[in-house]
């Protein structure tokens, strides 16, 4: 089944995490206290935000420009 981004999007929170995992993992960036995590969910992506310092997840963000991968490629050519 696909998910769209407008089908997550109106998810609830829980449901959100489970598809979330269910993706692939793309890379990771630390963003002053948070640890970012960016996953490929078919036709879009999601960032993850986990503050370490309360063990839980602050956020989550989703979009579809390519654009906004950027700082995961930083350094890695």
């Amino acid at each position: 089944m696909v998910i769209t981004l407008y089908d997550f999007l109106r998810m609830e929170q829980s449901e959100q995490y489970d598809a979330v995992w269910k993706g692939t993992f793309l890379g990771d960036r630390r963003e002053n206290e948070l640890w970012i995590q960016c996953y490929s969910l078919q036709n879009f992506y999601v960032e993850v935000y986990y503050d370490a310092g309360t063990n839980k997840v602050a956020r989550l963000r989703s979009f579809t420009g390519i654009e906004q991968l950027a700082p995961y490629l930083k350094g890695n050519f």
